[in-house]
């Protein structure tokens, strides 16, 4: 066993190895005022050393594919990997740009405040933070890093804070590459190729196109690779995106602009009204933030406007019953009802 380890651990790239010597000191950080036993902090020492052998031989079975695309979130790549051949390779990207903050992400020091305030503000499954963002993230990281020289890459994207954030940040992990880099603005490309009838619904994320749509974009819309002035210019908007400590983000008149947190209180509000036109009693919180996230042009999560929720209740703007450590299990209702 002391062997495999060590061979191993000299399979992990240098990233992959930060990360991993990251999870296990975040994971001793968290220990040291604990009351676990030492046999719960040997088996979390004995997890982490099978997710590196299993990464390990993980790699071996890695083979050089066609095309490589890049998409913000696992959803839409998700959706990819059953649209597209088996010869394209897809990287889903575990991560929400719109909401948490950019400062320094393209380093360890900002990946790690950044993780730090989504461990602070953002409720997620089963403890989904602590145990697996940290690997994703490293594992998306590593498989960008890796792409072989000479093919084509392309990324993703759509009129939203999300993704063109991750268009830019992609496109500064890219830097060094001389790959052509293609561009697919998902729902540009899906209003030209299927028109939508009056009032029919208009596709806000790459996520929300369906496998068979997202075959037929690529294959009509992949256009020319980037110019290099392009490809410079998006790389310098990540660069003053990564300056700010805004912890929200919207796409408006086509660009990106960084606003408060509390941007959508308001409309969090004037939603809650309209639920309260039919119920004047308590709310599930779920279904005030489902209704919030359905109608918004601009998508920002299901975690990021659950926080919105709870600091309008920590404001005194709603009144509460429950326990506030997921939204199925509070009820909100506004005060002034």
């Amino acid at each position: 066993m002391v062997d495999e380890l060590r061979e191993a651990i000299e399979k992990l790239p240098e990233r992959g190895a930060k990360s991993y010597l990251f999870h296990i000191l975040l994971r001793a950080h968290l220990l040291k005022n604990s009351a676990d036993s030492q046999e719960e902090i040997m088996e979390l020492l004995n997890d982490i050393q099978k997710k590196i052998i299993f990464y390990s031989q993980e790699r071996i079975l890695e083979r050089e594919y066609e095309t490589y695309h890049i998409v913000c979130g696992e959803s839409p790549a998700g959706s990819l990997k059953v649209g597209l051949s088996k010869e394209n390779k897809v990287i889903g990207f575990p991560d929400f740009f719109s909401n948490g903050p950019l400062w320094r992400m393209e380093e360890e020091e900002g990946r790690k405040q950044r993780f730090e305030w989504l461990m602070d503000h953002i409720n997620m499954h089963e403890d989904y933070l602590e145990k697996e963002y940290e690997r994703k993230i490293a594992s998306a990281l590593e498989e960008i890093d890796e792409i072989p020289a000479g093919k084509p890459i392309v990324i993703w994207t759509a009129d939203n804070a999300d993704e063109q954030t991750g268009l830019r940040y992609f496109l500064h992990l890219l830097r060094n590459k001389e790959n052509n880099v293609h561009v697919i603005n998902t729902a540009q490309s899906y209003k030209e190729l299927f028109p939508a009838k009056k009032n029919q619904y208009i596709l806000r994320h790459s996520g929300e196109a369906a496998p068979e749509k997202l075959k037929i974009i690529l294959e009509k819309n992949m256009g020319s690779p980037l110019a290099a002035e392009e490809r410079t210019g998006l790389v310098s908007d990540w660069q003053a995106l990564s300056k700010t400590k805004e912890v929200l983000r919207i796409w408006e008149d086509n660009e990106i602009h960084s606003v408060h947190e509390s941007y959508f209180d308001d409309y969090i509000i004037e939603s809650a009204k309209k639920l309260h036109k039919s119920n004047k009693g308590f709310i599930k919180s779920a279904r005030l933030i489902g209704e919030v996230i359905g109608h918004l042009d601009e998508p920002i999560g299901d975690g990021f406007a659950e926080y919105r929720v709870r600091s309008l209740i920590y404001n005194g703007v709603f009144a509460i019953k429950g326990i506030p450590k997921s939204m199925r299990f509070y009820s909100i209702k506004l005060k002034e009802i």
